[in-house]
């Protein structure tokens, strides 16, 4: 009975063959091989049953695994089920399977005897030996999808083999004529069908993949099927008669092969081994072999006979499955997350490695809800589970965790479902993530972004208020001023007029710039606001609030094909609005003309204002748009040196740059960017 699946066909094929040698009797022979199915951890039961042509029935006549008396009396033709196989199997001289005989049974009836006999899937395999067919091998296995391509094939050579033990058996020390003639009896020949058996097996050996062939006790090749041939590049006549050496086999791969042919001559028991060697059209492949033993009627060796398989594909993605396990060992190894493996439904964590966050478990567990997660986290925990349970997707969730000196802690955890090939989950394989040095952090920066804001408000009440009171007293001196003056002018003197002239065009010049400031400070736009904004509108409303600049200094102002952007409309206005009074202001003596664009480029726009005024030295360009920076006294130009830092405080809240080009007497550009919010763009372009 299959006990976790953890013994290969291969071992026990290999266990039943042994069990043959030495030569025994035919009853020992049954007897043996079923015991030895049944003691694997593979096979539910076995029986042999002998064929009986002139009836259409196999009787049985060895078994193990069940109780004695099932077999009592039974034959295929009581058993219709069973008989389906049977008859397939001896009419074909194959391997004939009913697979999932408890979920997907047939009939009733063979779910019924599936259950009562603890199998889900059989096997018959028929046992023929040189067009002789001794009888039939019944398995049974707990396996729904027992008895694949592979396993078939290990077992149809097996039957060969057991044929052969028959063909070979001794009978009883006192075995009689009848007892003879009873044993031949049992060796049933198909003269009628013996031709075309040959026919089917000469094509079943030229067709087949695998590597088939025959040495004499010289080591000489006396057989070589199509496969073989291809791969030597040579032809039947060619090759066979010739040794290893003559056939092409390097020194040390002919010399291994003459010894390992030693050997089975021998022990008179099968050798399996691997090797990698040239292939004429594939290169180096990688290849499985077998050496069995031909006996004769006196029961030595006179041939033996060899299979080899091509195993290259399946090494390499057991190799590359190697790498990737060690792969993942090593970065489990490096990583500082965490580790876990979940059954299919999660009700058991199978392995935990804490890597010093959470607690290490390298036994299965079902309480690691309770032991890992934080109970105001559970129930948001096992909805995510069952949600990625039932969609077949990744599990992601951040939650609290017992820490393992049992403080609170904060993970990332991700989870991936490991599928079988028909789509169910076979386990999970998670890794988990310390996010607690970030919690905090976010915490933390929550905090400071409360306090920030907080601060904010307060300054900006603090400069609409320093506004107010600034403005008054400056109202207030310029007024009186002008008062003295206009009730004493015809008193005062020359240099007093002057005084009071210099004394209204301080504070005049401060209310501007403490108007400059406020507008400064309200800067501060969140990307939340921002709507859609057509520049050639934009353009054109700083232009119309610069118009009465615009008409004195008879200033031309043009522009090319101007995008559409995400911003803050009114920002907008008075970043352009700055940049043309800028350009006018420093004309020189020239009437000013301005250039407006703007070029698409890395996703974002970057706008261009040129002019060809006065210019810049560029050694004095780097501090020119900090607040209060001026270039020129008030005396030669005016302004309140806040216009340009106005300028680069809205580009900034944007997310975008500002810098000016300029050499002096050539004109300045200023160009600043701002990210392609939806593209577009209005073909309006012209001159004002």
């Amino acid at each position: 009975m299959s006990r976790g699946g953890q013994q290969s066909v291969n071992e026990v094929i290999g266990e039943v063959t042994r069990t043959l040698i030495p030569t025994i009797t035919k009853n020992e022979v049954r007897q043996r091989v079923c015991e030895q199915f049944a003691a694997s951890e593979l096979y539910s039961f076995a029986w042999i049953g002998r064929y009986n042509p002139e009836k259409t029935e196999v009787i049985p006549t060895a078994s193990a695994g069940i109780a004695e008396n099932t077999l009592d009396g039974v034959t295929i033709t009581e058993e219709p089920l069973r008989a389906e196989l049977t008859n397939e199997a001896v009419r074909t001289r194959e391997i004939t399977v009913g697979q999932n005989l408890v979920d997907d049974p047939p009939c009733e009836d063979w779910r019924n005897h599936a259950l009562k006999r603890d199998y889900q899937t059989c096997a018959v395999i028929p046992l023929v030996y040189e067009e002789t067919l001794y009888g039939a091998l019944h398995l049974a296995t707990d396996r729904p999808q027992g008895f694949g391509a592979a396993e078939r094939e290990a077992l149809a050579e097996l039957g060969v083999t057991i044929a052969y033990a028959f063909e070979n058996a001794e009978s009883p020390a006192d075995t009689d004529n009848t007892e003879r003639e009873k044993a031949e009896a049992e060796m049933t020949r198909v003269p009628a069908e013996s031709e075309q058996e040959r026919r089917l097996y000469e094509t079943l050996i030229s067709s087949t993949p695998d590597l088939v062939y025959a040495f004499d006790l010289d080591y000489r090749f006396i057989f070589a099927n199509d496969a073989l041939l291809e791969m030597w590049g040579q032809s039947f006549e060619e090759s066979v008669g010739n040794t290893l050496l003559e056939n092409g086999y390097e020194q040390w791969h002919a010399e291994m092969h003459e010894r390992e042919i030693d050997r089975v001559v021998e022990t008179k028991e099968p050798i399996r081994g691997e090797v990698a060697f040239e292939h004429a059209e594939l290169g180096r492949r990688i290849y499985d072999y077998i050496f069995a033993p031909v006996l004769n009627d006196e029961g030595e060796v006179e041939a033996i006979a060899g299979t080899t398989r091509d195993i290259t594909e399946r090494k390499e993605a057991e190799e590359a499955l190697q790498e990737s396990k060690e792969r993942f060992r090593a970065l489990v190894a490096a990583s500082s997350d965490v580790v876990y493996r979940m059954n299919p439904d999660w009700s058991e964590m199978h392995h935990l490695e804490g890597k010093e966050f959470i607690a290490d478990t390298h036994a299965s567990t079902s309480d690691w809800l309770d032991k890992y997660i934080h109970p105001d986290d559970q129930e948001r925990v096992k909805e995510a589970i069952n949600e990625a349970i039932r969609t077949k997707s990744t599990f992601e969730l951040e939650h609290q965790v017992q820490q393992v000196d049992g403080s609170l802690g904060w993970t990332f955890s991700r989870a991936v479902p490991m599928l079988d090939e028909d789509g169910d989950i076979v386990e999970w394989i998670g890794m988990a993530s310390d996010i607690t040095e970030r919690k905090e952090y976010e915490r933390e920066l929550e905090q400071a972004n409360t306090q920030l804001k907080r601060s904010n408000a307060e300054l900006k009440r603090f400069a609409h208020a320093a506004s107010h009171d600034l403005q008054e007293p400056l109202r207030m001196v310029s007024s009186y001023l002008q008062l003295l003056e206009n009730r004493y002018g015809d008193d005062l003197d020359a240099d007093a007029t002057e005084y009071i002239e210099f004394a209204v065009d301080g504070a005049d010049r401060m209310r501007e710039m403490v108007d400059a400031l406020l507008e400064y400070s309200r800067v501060n736009t969140r990307e939340e606001d921002f709507e859609t904004i057509d520049c050639e509108t934009i353009l054109e409303e700083a232009m119309e609030n610069l118009q009465m600049a615009i008409d004195e200094s008879d200033a031309t102002i043009t522009s090319d094909e101007l995008p559409t952007v995400s911003g803050d409309e009114r920002q907008l206005i008075q970043l352009f609005q700055n940049l043309l009074d800028n350009a006018i202001t420093y004309a020189g003596d020239d009437s000013p003309t301005v250039h407006v664009s703007a070029e698409r480029r890395h996703g974002e726009w970057t706008f261009s204002v040129r002019d060809d005024g006065i210019g810049i030295d560029p050694e004095k360009t780097d501090g020119i748009f900090e607040v209060f920076n001026r270039l020129h006294t008030p005396d030669e130009y005016g302004g309140t040196g806040i216009g340009l830092a106005i300028c680069e405080r809205i580009v900034m809240t944007h997310d975008g740059r500002i810098w000016v080009e300029s050499d002096p007497g050539e004109g300045t550009t200023f160009f600043f960017t701002i990210p392609d919010g939806n593209g577009g763009g209005n073909d309006v372009g012209g001159e004002w």
